[in-house]
């Protein structure tokens, strides 16, 4: 889903939904999860070539969940 949908949507749920609704928490991670997938594809347009390497090490984190790696 796209930043400007998941934006709109939990809008919509917010303004309609008691606060502590799960699925708030949901559109909320959503979201989240929109803007970080925008921020990357944003970053990548501006990355020289990779190696097969780099981009392995890439993967690998992205797959783990690994958000401390160097």
């Amino acid at each position: 889903m796209s930043v400007a949908k998941s934006k709109a949507k939990l809008a919509g749920l917010v303004a309609h939904r008691d606060p502590g609704d799960p699925d708030i928490k949901a559109a909320r991670a959503q979201l989240a999860e929109a803007n970080a997938r925008a921020k990357v594809r944003e970053l990548v347009t501006t990355w020289p070539p990779l190696s097969a390497e780099t981009k392995a090490e890439l993967a690998v984190m992205i797959l783990s969940g690994d958000h401390g790696a160097t």
